[in-house]
């Protein structure tokens, strides 16, 4: 019975997307998008992914309960939009800024939230909660569009971009924290965050742990052939969707490459109904990278509503040195700091 509703689930909303995207305007420049990959498919990952100067954040704090202190900088790889380009994000402390980190790398679509209550679950768990906004997402959303809305549409190299600036966004806030003394950060994507985090852990060494939920490691059959998002292939030509995949695998999909996270530190998660990130699509990915996989019952969607999938979370995000819960938190004594 489960299994039926999570399909019908996963396909009711994955179709009212479908038809909100529908009604956009946007299309792919053929020549942009040739310029895009001609450019791109001479540099490997660790180079397209990296860091060409040094970012400085900016990090306040803002409110005493919950404690939070929320960081912002400029991104490195500009996209145009003024909202977009002033990255954002916050820190639930439950410990020192230099204690084990967990990253939180949302879903597409995904509104403002409050993750208070993740927090507190995150710090029994021996870690700092960091969130941040993806490109076009929540704070970021440019002015007159809705959170995300501009993040995966028919503009193909919009769309490669804002996952390239979202890799390189987080791999400054993962600089930042490893300033601040912490030497053991996680990641926890969340189907795009997941895609996000996969790339990540193909070009930043600093991670140590990456927990990846229903990650979209097959973006290309997102674009090429999904059932359920027609809508992103009437805005460019089959040829230009297959040549753009074809030309620079290595550097939207994780599979083609080899991650400079030890695998053994991966761990994937799916859902037995999952129509979006395929059990099948996980299994060829683990097959690759040698890491851990875990199918549990739900689709993309449901999953989330259900107990079994925070408890493996919080089982996971446990660090190897664990900081007992309870301990005092020390945090520096001045609001207002500069990383970098």
């Amino acid at each position: 019975m489960f299994r039926l509703y999570s399909r019908r689930v996963d396909r009711r909303i994955f179709s009212d997307i479908n038809h909100w995207l529908a009604q956009r305007d946007d299309f792919t420049d053929p020549k942009e998008l040739r310029r895009f990959v001609r450019n791109a498919e001479k540099t490997s990952p660790e180079e397209f992914f990296s860091l060409s100067k040094r970012t400085r954040v900016e990090l306040k704090r803002t409110s005493e309960y919950p404690l939070t202190y929320t960081f912002r900088f400029d991104s490195p790889l500009p996209s145009g939009y003024e909202e977009n380009d002033r990255v954002q994000g916050e820190c639930l402390p439950e410990y020192s800024f230099s204690s084990p980190a967990a990253i939180l790398l949302s879903g597409w679509l995904e509104g403002a939230s409050d993750y208070s209550r993740l927090a507190s679950w995150v710090g029994r768990c021996g870690r700092n909660l960091w969130t941040m906004d993806l490109p076009y997402h929540m704070r970021r959303t440019p002015q007159g569009t809705r959170s995300g809305e501009l993040a995966i549409t028919p503009d193909l190299v919009r769309t490669l971009k804002a996952v390239r600036q979202a890799v390189v966004d987080v791999r400054v806030l993962i600089s930042a924290i490893w300033e601040l003394g912490s030497r053991d950060i996680t990641l926890l994507g969340f189907s795009l965050g997941g895609w996000v985090g996969s790339l990540l852990a193909l070009s930043e060494p600093k991670v140590s742990k990456a927990v990846l939920v229903t990650p979209v490691v097959r973006p290309d059959e997102l674009f090429l052939n999904s059932p359920f998002f027609s809508s992103l292939r009437e805005g460019i030509e089959a040829e230009d969707r297959l040549h753009a995949f074809d030309q620079i695998p290595r550097l939207f999909l994780p599979k083609h490459g080899m991650p400079v996270v030890d695998p053994r530190h991966i761990h994937l998660i799916g859902a037995h109904e999952d129509l979006l990130a395929t059990p099948s699509s996980l299994n060829e990915f683990s097959s690759h990278w040698g890491c851990k996989k875990e199918i549990l019952s739900g689709g993309h969607i449901t999953l989330y509503f259900t107990p079994r999938l925070w408890q493996r979370i919080f089982t996971l995000l446990h660090p190897t040195s664990f900081i007992p819960f309870g301990t005092s938190v020390v945090m520096r004594s001045d609001d207002v700091g500069q990383v970098g």
